[in-house]
């Protein structure tokens, strides 16, 4: 059973796309990812990597008060059966407590905390595409626990600077969200750096180390390789898809290539002849939980180019689900009139100072109001508001008693002016609706709302 959470926003870590099968295939000899074998396998504790350490179970605590985990007992299996294969039998680290964690959170993140737990966000999971995917995600996570990376870091870091103007960095990068992640922190009385460094990654020295941990951890355990080298070709395609005020450091292009170009020559030499994959529909059966509370967020976080295209995905996957549908129409909805991917002009410098003051300055209502000034945004308000009321009717035509659909359908005709229609999907809405849902008497109010509106128009 999917349970809510509530989201924040992390900026990106980590993301693949689906393996190709080499065309040489050859027994792996993969480097090694065993502590007792790595440069760091005579890692003492200080007082300072204990204070991290117990930072970090801070950090799990909190989330879990704060309802930031999502647990669905389907997904958390899935994940952990990927995460145990990734693992294998090397020997784990002192103090460690290998748990994999699915955050509640729009953005497309993964991070490793020194304790063991390592966390993927719904945004993640949104986008990965099959297990192998996946395991190469916990690979390069799981290799920064192993190469003690969190505790080096932070050693690093208090020799360097100052915990403050790493906040005022970290905070600089998106309003609002961060803004959330930063309270997690403060309400928590945890250390900043484990939190900054899950936005800006560790040193590129650190994060090469893990990729190839990574590649080496998800080979032995029968994996595709090319999955780790797909990753950054789609975090680069997937970068373009909603704003960002200021690109993270796995937004960095350049190094998106470089990683990729790595990645794919160890793949060439090191992939098994019978390398795992997993099929597409498998992998979204199994995360579907997470994709469904993600689209929800991207809806609620102004994504909802991200949500139509996840919407999407689980209608192209299951058509027949009308709880799919209904999430695709309200993606079209929220989209407005805005398009579905980029325009070429906004990715020209003044597009971009554009969609900053928009982001920066405005609500969501007020950036739609400046996009309808132009006739091609008004002609992609109505046809996005076709695929809604498509999506809708979908829902309603698998499902006639599928409650939801008619108070969105509704919803959508209200915000066309066509009020006879939106009320009489409101009636229907409450015909079928439990006496005791707490959305009755909204719906009840929009009723009556529409109805003298409807009165008021001339015949």
């Amino acid at each position: 059973m999917l349970r809510t959470c509530t989201a924040i926003f992390i900026f990106v870590s980590f993301g693949l796309l689906e393996a190709q099968q080499a065309s040489v295939p050859s027994q792996p000899t993969p480097i090694s990812v065993d502590p007792s074998k790595g440069p760091n396998a005579a890692f003492q504790f200080t007082k300072v990597d204990n204070n991290l350490r117990a930072e970090a179970d801070a950090i799990d605590a909190s989330f879990e008060t704060r309802g930031l985990v999502l647990h669905d007992p389907d997904l958390q299996a899935f994940v952990d059966t990927v995460g145990k294969r990734v693992l294998g039998d090397r020997s784990v680290p002192e103090k460690v407590t290998y748990r994999f964690l699915v955050l509640c959170d729009p953005t497309v993140n993964a991070f490793a905390l020194p304790n063991g737990s390592v966390y993927i966000t719904t945004g993640l999971l949104a986008l990965l595409e099959n297990e192998a995917q996946l395991a190469g995600v916990l690979g390069h996570e799981t290799a920064h626990i192993y190469e003690r990376h969190p505790y080096l870091e932070n050693r690093s870091i208090r020799k360097k600077t100052v915990v403050s103007e790493i906040i005022a960095a970290a905070a600089a990068f998106v309003p609002g969200g961060y803004a959330t992640w930063l309270a997690t922190a403060a309400a928590a009385n945890i250390s900043m750096l484990l939190l900054v460094e899950s936005v800006y990654g560790y040193s590129r020295e650190m994060e090469s180390q893990a990729d190839h941990d990574g590649l080496a951890a998800m080979t032995v355990a029968g994996y595709d390789p090319h999955a780790m080298a797909a990753a950054f070709e789609l975090l680069d395609q997937d970068r373009t898809l909603e704003y960002e005020p200021r690109p993270t450091f796995y937004h960095d292009h350049p190094n998106l290539t470089k990683r990729r170009e790595e990645a794919l020559a160890f793949a060439d030499v090191h992939t098994p002849a019978s390398a795992r994959i997993g099929l597409k529909t498998d992998y979204v059966h199994a995360v579907a939980p997470g994709i469904v509370f993600n689209i929800n967020a991207d809806i609620e976080s102004r994504r909802p180019r991200t949500a139509v295209a996840r919407a999407t995905r689980l209608v192209d996957a299951f058509p027949g689900d009308p709880q799919y549908q209904v999430l695709l129409g309200d993606s079209y909805r929220t989209l407005g009139a805005k398009t579905t991917v980029p325009t070429p002009d906004e990715f020209t410098p003044d597009g971009e100072n554009e969609q900053r003051k928009r982001v920066l300055k405005m609500t969501e209502e007020e950036e739609q109001k400046v996009l309808l000034k132009t006739p091609e945004s008004q002609v992609t308000l109505r046809e996005n508001q076709a695929k809604a009321e498509k999506a809708f009717l979908a829902a309603i035509e698998r499902n006639p008693e599928y409650t939801l659909a008619y108070r969105e359908l509704g919803f959508l005709y209200q915000d066309e002016s066509r009020f006879a229609d939106a009320a009489n999907n409101y009636r229907h809405y409450l015909q079928l609706a439990a006496d005791t849902s707490l959305d009755r008497l909204r719906i009840g109010r929009r009723l009556a709302e529409v109805e003298k509106l409807q009165a008021a128009q001339p015949h």
